[in-house]
């Protein structure tokens, strides 16, 4: 994935417009312990399986545990963290227009062209116990056994799951009218663009003054909006950034692993090191040797 700005990867294809991930077949089980910031056009919903993962939505930081359930509008900022195996968590991604009728209905009008238009969302937090969520657990179970048997007509199974979720959602009150604040839309476009750019640039050298320069913002201003917006500070994010593409490297590449600090943008080898095993809880060694075993 690009690090932290608008994905170009396709979410499944043009007939059947979803996609499950990690994909149920293993094959993405370590690359998925940070989702770093991102958005698409896409509906997705992502469930924790395991463990707590860490999500940010919008302006929101949420702790997740088994069970829970949580909803990303298209084109909402969002970021997964689920660092240890012993923490997982599916994401299920679609169009909306996918669940659309050819022929106008009530539902149609009522729940499906709204979800399409944005104009309607699903709420972001379903709680483990809360009233729906055992339903929406069970219909995304549903789709996940289509998906792995792939029977003739498994399309049409993980649709109608899908239109099941709208209605117990609808059902539950857990689908609510998408207001935009004044100023609103500016303040996405300008987070969408600092997420970009850090996407971009991180592991080059990058201070505060220098990168608030690049949105015409004085230090002191950035400095707080970037608290307030990501609940981190500008160099903790850069360190999260810069971690992951290390983790991959690590995973990926042969690269010695002082080589694979320095590529990421760390200067200084043992603050590498240092940061590293703050989030993965051993050292750049110990974990390409995990990961070979």
């Amino acid at each position: 994935m690009d690090a932290a700005r608008r994905e170009k990867r396709e979410h499944g294809t043009l007939a059947f417009p979803f996609q499950i991930y990690p994909a149920l077949d293993g094959s993405e089980a370590d690359d998925s312990d940070f989702i770093p910031y991102h958005w698409h056009p896409e509906l997705e919903i992502i469930t924790v399986d395991a463990g707590r993962v860490s999500l940010t939505i919008a302006d929101h930081i949420y702790e997740g545990t088994h069970g829970d359930v949580f909803f990303a509008a298209g084109e909402e900022l969002h970021e997964i963290r689920a660092a240890g195996r012993e923490n997982q968590f599916h994401s299920f991604v679609f169009a909306a227009d996918f669940l659309q009728f050819a022929r106008a209905d009530q539902a149609e009008a009522d729940l499906l062209a709204p979800l399409a238009e944005g104009r309607l969302r699903f709420f972001t937090c379903l709680r483990e116990g809360e009233p729906g969520q055992g339903e929406v657990r069970a219909l995304l179970a549903q789709i996940m056994r289509a998906c792995l048997g792939r029977a003739h007509g498994y399309q049409l199974a993980v649709k109608a799951a899908l239109l099941g979720i709208v209605a117990v959602c609808a059902e539950h009150g857990l689908l609510e009218g998408r207001q935009i604040r004044p100023g609103a839309d500016y303040k996405a476009g300008q987070l969408k663009r600092i997420v970009g750019y850090l996407g971009e640039h991180f592991a080059e050298p990058l201070t505060l003054p220098g990168v608030a320069a690049q949105f015409g913002l004085s230090p002191q201003y950035f400095s707080s909006f970037f608290r307030e917006n990501f609940g981190r500070t500008l160099v903790q994010h850069i360190n999260s950034l810069r971690i992951e593409q290390a983790a991959r490297l690590l995973r990926e590449t042969d690269l010695p692993v002082m080589e694979v600090g320095f590529n990421v943008g760390f200067d200084n080898f043992s603050y590498f090191i240092k940061r590293f095993r703050a989030v993965y809880g051993v050292s750049p060694s110990s974990y390409r040797k995990a990961g070979m075993a």
